[in-house]
Formats: structure tokens, sequence, C-alpha cells
């Protein structure tokens, strides 16, 4: 085992410096994406969600807006305040968020694994503004593809209630200072950015290794289940009608991509989530969220 790891390690090595032009082009590609789109959209949203928890105000807003989850999706009030951060923060930030939770002993692990494996989302301004005012031209597009996957992480949460989810006392007794706050806020933001950037940098290097010698009509499936902005933008690039460009964005978000897999089950070492368990609920968020965006259509068509 040893053996093949260290030949396919030394091979990739190999690859890596021969094709120094494509490894070059693939990480200025990563580090534009993640400087343009992910670091404007991430860091401000991370700092503030990270203060209004730290703070309380998170969970006392849940409890006044969320008193139903208990009853609908077996999930405590408070506890919901992380779903309702993770729609805000995206993935594997709010994965990452979950799991602080399970470190501190405030989760169980299961349940921090029921949260973590439903709620992984793209950011309401990459959906809206990205994918629906900028790819598609078209802010109703935007907003029906991310009514579809809200729709299927509700869906993904009433299915799973068999493991109900409730908040356990903060260990520390008494709310941190705004600043301590502000200073730990900056730092946990900063730090999960500069991961996600580099995990983005190193999924993209080897993707292109990867696909560099197939033809256009291969490589954009791949880049789909691999990286979703660059899916999402390639696919807006086809010429196929509108609709079904949502459609596939859609199922694209869905599944999230490889790279938000490996950021997430890398990122969060307190979940203990294995990548099967994972996989498949993205498969059945993909396919959810697929429907509901159909359905969605179908009510735009009768109203039409």
């Amino acid at each position: 085992m040893k053996k093949g790891m260290t030949i396919i390690f030394f091979t990739l090595l190999a690859a890596l410096l021969y094709y120094g032009s494509v490894t070059y082009e693939a990480s200025c590609q990563a580090l534009a994406i993640w400087f343009e789109k992910l670091v404007p959209s991430l860091f401000a949203a991370m700092v503030v969600i990270r203060i209004l928890d730290g703070q309380g105000l998170l969970a006392a807003l849940s409890r006044r807006l969320f008193g139903f989850t208990e009853n609908l999706f077996h999930i405590s009030p408070d506890a919901f305040s992380l779903v309702f951060a993770s729609f805000f923060l995206g993935s594997p930030a709010g994965q990452i968020l979950i799991d602080d939770y399970v470190r501190d002993g405030r989760l169980s692990q299961a349940e921090g694994r029921r949260l973590a494996c439903c709620v992984t989302v793209s950011t309401p301004s990459f959906i809206l503004i990205t994918c629906g005012s900028v790819l598609l031209q078209s802010f109703q597009y935007g907003l029906m593809i991310w009514l579809a996957e809200f729709f299927a992480v509700m869906l993904l949460l009433f299915f799973t209630r068999g493991t109900p989810v409730a908040l356990q006392l903060d260990p520390r007794g008494s709310v941190p200072s705004l600043f301590e706050n502000l200073k730990d806020a900056v730092v946990q933001a900063g730090v999960s950015l500069y991961f996600i950037g580099a995990y983005l940098l190193l999924t993209l290097v080897l993707l292109n290794l990867a696909t560099m010698k197939l033809p256009s009509a291969w490589r954009l499936p791949i880049q789909c289940v691999t990286e979703f902005s660059l899916g999402t933008n390639n696919l807006a690039l086809l010429p196929l009608a509108v609709p079904l460009k949502a459609l596939l964005m859609t199922l694209v978000l869905g599944f999230a991509s490889f790279s938000v897999h490996l950021q997430v089950l890398s990122l969060t070492p307190h979940l203990h989530l294995t990548y099967l368990r994972y996989l498949g609920y993205r498969l059945m968020q993909t396919g959810l969220a697929g429907g509901v965006f159909l359905f969605l259509m179908m009510l735009q068509r009768l109203r039409g």
C-alpha cells in the first residue's frame, strides 16, 4: 500500500513539474476564484455571523422566529440558528461552525453530522447575484435556484427527524466582550478562508492535469462535479435555453462538487463524517433540488 502511494505521489510531483504551465494556469484560476469571489462574499458574513453567535444574539433571534422547528424537524429553535447561519455562510463555512459546536460539547457527533450532511448550500449572494443576475441574466431564475436548494435542505431535515437536535448550555457561562468576540471571529474567519482557498487551489490543479488531454465535451461534466463555481460559469456559456441552464446549475449546486466535499471532510475533524454517508446526502439533495426546480417551473408556466 505504501509503495503504491509513493509511486502515485512521485508521479503526481513529476506531472506538476513537467506540466508547469498547466499548474501555473490552474493556480492563477483558483486564486482568482478565491480572491475575487470567495473572500468578498464570505469574509464579512463569517465575521458577522460569528459575532452574532458569540454574543448569543443568533440563538435569541432563532428562538423568536423558529419556534415551529421543534415539531416539524425535531430541531430546537436554538439549534436551528446553526441552520439559519449556514444558509448565509455557505459550505464549508457552515460545517466549520457546526464542527466548533461539537468540539465545545454543545452538540453530539450524531447531531452535528445530521446538520452538516443536510445543510450543504451555496451562499445567497452566489446563487442570486452570480448565477442569477450575472450568468443567467435573470434574477428570477436565480431566485428559483435558491428556492430549490432551500426546500431540498428543508426536505432533508424533515426526512432525518429520527435524530433530534438540541443545543447544550454554553460551557463558558458568560458572554465574551464584544472586542474579544470580534478578534476571535476575524481569526476564525481568516483561517477558514485560508484553508478553503488552499483546498480549492489543490483541486483545480489536479482537475486541470487530469482533464487537459480530454475533449471539451468530456471536460464540462467533470468540471461541474469537481468545482461548482467553475462548472456554473461554463454552463452559462452553453448554447442552451435559460431554463435548462438554470436546471443544470440547480443540480450542480445541489451536489456541491468534490472540492466542497473535500473541504467539508477535511475541516470538520470533530464530526467524524464518512464520505459515503456525505456523498449519499449530496446525491439526494441533487435529486430533490432538481425536482423542486421543475415543480417551480411548472407553477410558473401555469401562471403564465
